[in-house]
């Protein structure tokens, strides 16, 4: 995956504007990057996480979630994050 030139600046937690769940974009050795979506239950208040790999093409970057597709989006200028179907995040 290429964001520009340093994919790494999207790596860390990042918190919704609009009370989405949070998101963790990992990074591993093998050059593979990761997203974990935390699913908070209000009920139990036990977070269900949702692992997704990373992926780029031609339109950009993305993950797959049951057969959709969430592009993400990274402002430097702001140092947001959005992803498609949750909106716009904020690094913690």
């Amino acid at each position: 995956m290429n964001t520009n030139n340093n994919s790494d600046v999207i790596v860390g937690i990042w918190e919704s504007i609009n009370l989405h769940p949070t998101v963790i974009i990992t990074h591993n050795r093998n050059d593979k990057y990761w997203i974990i979506i935390l699913h908070m239950n209000e009920h139990s208040k036990q977070a269900s996480p949702a692992i997704f790999e990373v992926e780029q093409d031609e339109m950009g970057i993305f993950i797959s979630s049951t057969k959709k597709r969430i592009e993400i989006k990274y402002d430097s200028l702001s140092d947001t994050l959005s992803l498609s179907n949750f909106g716009d995040y904020i690094r913690n």
